[in-house]
């Protein structure tokens, strides 16, 4: 993934535009398919936790759709510091959402939160993203949308849609939507 220039942007809604933009203009149409999926999910949901912020794409679609309650999980806010950090902080101020950082392994304790929504787009490793659903699933009362789960390094490959579907048949989960277009994503459903 690109790191996008997002210096010129003010407010969050510019932020998700622009930063949509250049992703899609450098990996191809519908690569951001899924901010449109979280948007969508979101009017049915008051709390959202994402592991893998990078610079903060589909947190700020989350964003947008005012929850009460975000909490965003990586080991490293570097990218997200760089250009989100202060227009999120403000954005969270100003319409009453409780906005939650923490710079952690999102396979630890300290990453745990119970929310209705989640949101996976980490290490794209079947084995890693198993331990992610292992410790966070039972937390999440409404939705798993994970990113890449139709092709990865440019490849068709469907290692992390296939956890998922683990995952939901021995859990009381099913998918309820899955975009194939570019990289893909899933959106699992609790029973």
């Amino acid at each position: 993934m690109i790191n996008s220039e997002l210096r010129h942007v003010k407010t969050l809604e510019e932020f998700n535009s622009e930063i949509r933009r250049q992703q899609e203009e450098a990996h191809g149409e519908d690569y951001c398919q899924i901010h449109d999926a979280i948007v969508k999910y979101m009017k049915d949901c008051d709390s959202y936790m994402e592991l893998g912020v990078h610079q903060g794409g589909t947190a700020s679609a989350a964003m947008m759709t005012n929850p009460n309650f975000v909490q965003l999980v990586d080991i490293s806010f570097e990218k997200y510091n760089k250009f989100l950090a202060p227009i999120a902080k403000k954005y969270c101020k100003d319409n009453s959402i409780h906005l939650v950082l923490k710079e952690v392994d999102s396979r630890t304790f300290p990453a745990i939160a119970t929310v209705d929504m989640l949101v996976i787009d980490s290490v794209h490793n079947a084995k890693f993203m198993k331990q992610e659903l292992d410790i966070h699933g039972s937390n999440v009362n409404k939705y798993i949308i994970a990113h890449d789960t139709m092709r990865l390094f440019n490849k068709v490959d469907e290692q992390l849609h296939n956890t998922l579907l683990e995952f939901a048949k021995k859990n009381r989960w099913e998918v309820c939507e899955r975009g194939i277009a570019n990289v893909g994503y899933t959106v699992l459903k609790k029973k």
